[in-house]
């Protein structure tokens, strides 16, 4: 096996021995340190799709935009922080082309820092997208949970709903997609082109109903022209900001199809592909669903002011409960396959972490099950983390704004520090990719990093000037507590740990022509045995 990938490297090679005690480590248990990659281009681009949803994400939160901007915010909002996803997508586009991985934003990381700084900037890159992407699970499966007792509030509106009630429900709907992730996923690989179909069904069923069906519908100044202020802060600035985090939510999990690559043939094309057909349909759905909902509501207040003020806009437009929950139900299985897909993509990236060294006992945290063909022990860690962000939801209601502040945050984190690594390398990097910015690279990865440090600021901010302890955003207590657990990880880990470099990524890129031959030599009379 050649020691250098494909394609010209810019850093020289770093030795034929690293290499060999490289090969040994990735490859010492077989087949069980390998995915199997039965994923095509079209169904990763559902699967990143299904984990950023644009309709589904904003219509879900549309309620944060409503209070803190109005409309306005709702719809200028997307459309600015769509141009800017556009951005962060080719910015990882590119580094995904140049080096598919698994571990994404951790790996890239690593191969851009110096010798010297590899080790730190990998494993901190590492641990801000894995806590990322755990509080990404969490908000998809607190969504579902709401559904659900909206749906019960709709036929029993004096029904009084308690935390631990909805905590019981989440924790179902959490370890049911971690059950189907063990057992399931792997035997529907379709599940991505499934999903593109039955969203898109689904979108264009409620969005045709509500504006149908609405008595009357807004005016085009509410819709378009409407500033709303119903927090604390008197600056319409802080206001408006905050309340991007209602469209900027629509592309939380923009990295999903970087993470799922190892699942994926010829990721080095599909990836980038993938993650700008999202943030394409992403905007379209968002944008399109978010308009014809403002036309539709018959009451602003009591759609703000319930449970979930997307159900209540469609039985307002509707005029029929029965409606409503049709529409749900349909909605709420939009949500299950999206909490599958956010879980398989948490625990491939836990999974590669662990073999990179990160994590302990990586030797078998970072192994695939031989007959399950899924890592077992990273959809463990991946529910766990989901189970306490879960408790602390029942312990506060403003702690879902919180999940869904540090998601985004954190995320952006993990983009902004692989950018401000490659424009100080001069954006040098593998060369023969296939996708190539040239000097757009150096636009987009500036704007990467400049969206990074505002949403850093001001998306920590609490609802209002002098907050009570219950309305406290919790952003920076959640954020604290993840730093400490990886600063623990650190102290095990820190002698071991020497992170991914780009011979890692020959031999992984290797495997899928190797695997090809021997699927194709268990062709039996042409079936696959």
């Amino acid at each position: 096996m050649s020691a250098d990938p494909p394609g010209k490297l810019v850093e020289e090679p770093k030795g034929v021995g690293k290499v060999v005690d490289k090969e040994v480590n990735l490859h010492q248990d077989g087949p069980t340190q390998s995915l199997k990659r039965n994923i095509g281009g079209l169904a990763i681009i559902g699967l990143g799709m299904s984990i950023c949803n644009g309709w589904a994400a904003m219509s879900s939160t549309i309620v944060i935009g409503l209070a803190q901007g109005g409309t306005a915010v709702v719809l200028y909002g997307l459309i600015f922080t769509s141009a800017i996803n556009v951005c962060l997508a080719l910015t990882l586009g590119e580094m995904a082309a140049a080096y598919p991985s698994a571990g994404g934003q951790y790996v890239w990381s690593s191969i851009l820092a110096g010798p010297r700084m590899k080790r730190a900037m990998s494993f901190v890159v590492g641990w801000t997208t894995i806590f990322s992407w755990i509080t990404i699970v969490a908000s998809v499966v607190i969504i579902s949970a709401e559904v659900i007792f909206a749906l019960v509030q709709t036929y029993q509106p004096l029904f009084v709903i308690q935390r631990w009630q909805v905590f019981l429900v989440y924790m179902a709907v959490n370890t049911a997609s971690i059950l189907c992730n063990l057992f399931a996923l792997q035997r529907l690989p379709r599940m991505g082109t499934f999903f593109l179909c039955f969203s898109t069904i689904i979108f264009l069923a409620i969005l045709i109903t509500c504006v149908a069906a609405a008595p009357t519908r807004q005016s085009n100044e509410f819709v378009w022209g409407t500033y709303t202020n119903e927090i604390g802060w008197t600056s319409s600035f802080v206001v408006v900001v905050t309340g991007a985090v209602n469209p900027a939510y629509v592309f939380a999990g923009l990295d999903g199809a970087i993470h799922i690559a190892e699942d994926c043939r010829r990721p080095a094309r599909a990836v980038p592909s993938a993650l700008l057909s999202t943030v394409g349909m992403g905007f379209l759905t968002g944008f399109v669903m978010s308009v014809g909902l403002l036309y539709s509501i018959q009451d602003l207040d009591a759609a703000t002011s319930s449970e979930l003020p997307f159900l209540a806009i469609i039985v307002q437009a509707t005029g029929s409960p029965a409606a409503g929950a049709v529409f749900m139900t349909a909605f709420l299985l939009v949500l299950l396959v999206s909490s599958n897909s956010v879980h398989q993509a948490t625990s491939r990236l836990i999974w590669s972490f662990a073999r990179d060294g990160g994590l302990p006992y990586s030797r078998h945290v970072g192994s695939v099950h031989p007959t399950l063909h899924v890592p077992v022990i990273p959809l463990l860690i991946s529910w766990t983390g989901v189970t306490i962000l879960g408790a602390l939801y029942v312990a506060s209601t403003t702690v879902y704004n919180s999940i869904i502040a540090c998601c985004i945050i954190l995320g952006n984190v993990s983009f902004a520090i692989p950018s401000v690594q490659l424009m100080l390398r001069g954006r040098k990097m593998r060369e023969g990719r296939w996708l190539r910015l040239g000097m757009l690279g150096w636009v987009v990865n500036g704007v990467t990093v400049a969206w990074t440090a505002i949403t850093l600021i001001m998306w920590l901010f609490p609802l209002e000037p002098d907050p009570a302890p219950a309305d406290m955003n919790y952003s920076v207590a959640v954020l604290g507590v993840m730093a400490i657990l990886s600063g623990l990880d650190w102290l095990v880990v820190r002698k071991s740990f020497s992170g991914p470099d780009v011979e890692d990524l020959a031999l992984i890129e290797d495997e899928e022509p190797a695997r090809r031959r021997s699927d194709a030599a268990t062709m039996v009379d042409g079936v696959q045995e």
